[in-house]
């Protein structure tokens, strides 16, 4: 059933709150505490109900979305290019911030369930400084302000969505950043002082966290070794094109855009975990390197296809569509390839001093 008007702009408003109400109430520690009392579910393995629970909602939100189409405002000529440009390096700097800056096997929850079907120890989350984490505690909520504000063409229902989900992004990130203040004391403390919320601390600590002693991620040790994502990521593009080409934000489309992820996911997943392996026989280094090369074809499956849609169309493809595609494939093709050669991936020994002996302090600097 399709609204207009105030009736319409109401619905969306609530679809984008209940989002964040069901995302919140998933990440507090309560409900990590009991998974783990009641079910035994260790908290990075909770990410898994996480990352399962925000794809299956915002698919339900664009089959529910309502389109009220009144234009807030229309940018053209040269102060519109240049928002489009912002707007696709917001998006662009996103899954720079997952796939550099983040390991997202343990951010999603998907090395936790991978760790947990070869029966080894969960991995920590590492405090790592790099990229804009020198001076930002959470960069990717920085980039949402232009990924949904900077659209030179803002109809109404879009506006609704970009000052709720970023009314949502500034409220969780204070409550998030106090709740790691309280769980990881002194050492968080310290990041605090040099670091900004959302927001460079250009004049209070222009260095950032660079003099801070923290680790140096691996997952980028050897880039030759994550080309088969790129092969891959090529691939997905293609199949998106030849699928979702034309595809509506309505039921339909969500039921596509799910469907399409599910199989670009487990294809693409077998394909990289029987092509690509680890020169390390460390576990969680190996499911690193493996979760970073699928997530690498996740994010370059939705770049590519939605690039060539504007090249094609004179404009992007919805990013209603973007986050559902990268979160399935990213999470279920690490999950594939882990089982598409398992002999490969899951015959390591128990790495020493892994194990997670209860309810974990957050990482400084985790996802």
């Amino acid at each position: 059933m399709r609204m207009n008007g105030t009736a319409g702009l109401i619905v969306d408003g609530l679809l984008v709150g209940g989002f964040g109400a069901q995302h919140s109430a998933l990440a507090t520690v309560r409900a990590k505490t009991r998974a783990r009392r009641r079910f035994g579910v260790d908290p990075l393995e909770w990410r898994t109900v996480e990352s399962v629970c925000n794809v299956g909602y915002v698919l339900v939100a664009v089959a529910l979305w309502q389109r009220v189409g009144g234009v807030v405002w229309d940018v053209r000529g040269a102060a519109g290019a240049l928002m489009w440009a912002l707007a696709a390096l917001s998006w662009v700097w996103y899954w720079e911030l997952h796939l550099f800056e983040y390991d997202c096997g343990l951010a999603f929850g998907s090395t936790a369930l991978v760790s947990r079907l070869a029966r080894q120890p969960v991995p920590g989350l590492v405090p790592w400084k790099v990229g804009t984490r020198r001076w930002i505690r959470f960069p990717v909520h920085t980039a949402f302000f232009g990924m949904f504000f900077l659209l030179p063409r803002m109809t109404a229902d879009l506006l609704v969505l970009a000052v709720v989900l970023n009314l949502y992004n500034v409220i969780g990130s204070v409550l998030y950043d106090k709740r790691l203040q309280r769980q990881a004391g002194d050492a968080y403390a310290r990041y605090q002082a040099v670091t900004g919320l959302i927001c460079p601390p250009v004049y209070r600590a222009p260095r950032g966290a660079t003099d801070l002693a923290m680790a140096t991620p691996a997952h980028w040790r050897r880039p030759s070794r994550h080309v088969p994502g790129v092969v891959c990521g090529t691939c997905l593009a293609g199949l998106y094109l030849v699928v979702l080409s034309g595809a509506r934000i309505d039921p339909l489309g969500a039921l596509l855009t799910g469907a399409t992820g599910v199989a670009g996911a487990v294809v693409s997943g077998v394909v990289i975990g029987r092509w690509t392996d680890s020169d390390v026989p460390d576990w969680a280094q190996r499911q690193s390197d493996l979760a970073t090369t699928v997530a690498l074809a996740a994010a370059l499956g939705v770049l590519l296809w939605t690039g060539s849609e504007w090249l094609w169309r004179g404009h992007p493809a919805p990013f209603a569509f973007y986050l559902p595609l990268w979160f399935t494939v990213q999470y279920l093709g690490h999950v594939a390839a882990f089982l598409g050669n398992r002999t490969r991936w899951g015959t390591m020994p128990p790495p020493v001093g892994l194990e997670s002996d209860g309810l974990p302090l957050p990482s400084p600097l985790s996802a």
